[in-house]
């Protein structure tokens, strides 16, 4: 019985910590536009991109949500928890700008659907104060 409580009480532990570690998470959407150098690179060494960014981004503390490309625009796609560090969630960013392998680089922060609404609930408090038309 001892081992029994002491493993439900780890669970709820672990259940907590991984929900504070959630909120402590923002995430984001990169938008990539690869330049003819990353083509020529990927087309002669083909491979599963989401796997040679993972490592990386967990190693960062990081966590990599989804890897896709777009069909006929040649974009990536990627979503990506980040810590809540604006310093460092700026320097993930402009660390890609350097590379010499990207056209276009884009990040945007996403909000979940739930996130939303109470942001909607917010709106007559700040046109309460700031009603600019």
């Amino acid at each position: 019985m001892k081992h029994l409580s002491l493993s439900v009480f780890m669970a709820i532990c672990g259940s907590i910590a991984a929900a504070e570690d959630a909120e402590s998470m923002r995430t984001f959407l990169f938008i990539g536009t690869s330049n003819s150098t990353a083509w020529e690179m990927q087309i002669a060494n083909p491979g599963d991109r989401a796997d040679s960014v993972k490592g990386g981004i967990e190693a960062l503390g990081g966590e990599l949500l989804s890897y896709y490309w777009g069909l006929g625009n040649g974009k990536n796609y990627i979503t990506v928890s980040l810590p809540d560090d604006p310093t460092f969630i700026q320097a993930f960013y402009v660390s890609r700008l350097g590379d010499g392998l990207l056209d276009d680089y884009q990040m945007i922060e996403l909000m979940s659907s739930s996130d939303m609404a109470v942001a909607l609930e917010r709106v007559s408090e700040i046109k309460a104060v700031d009603d600019v038309k």
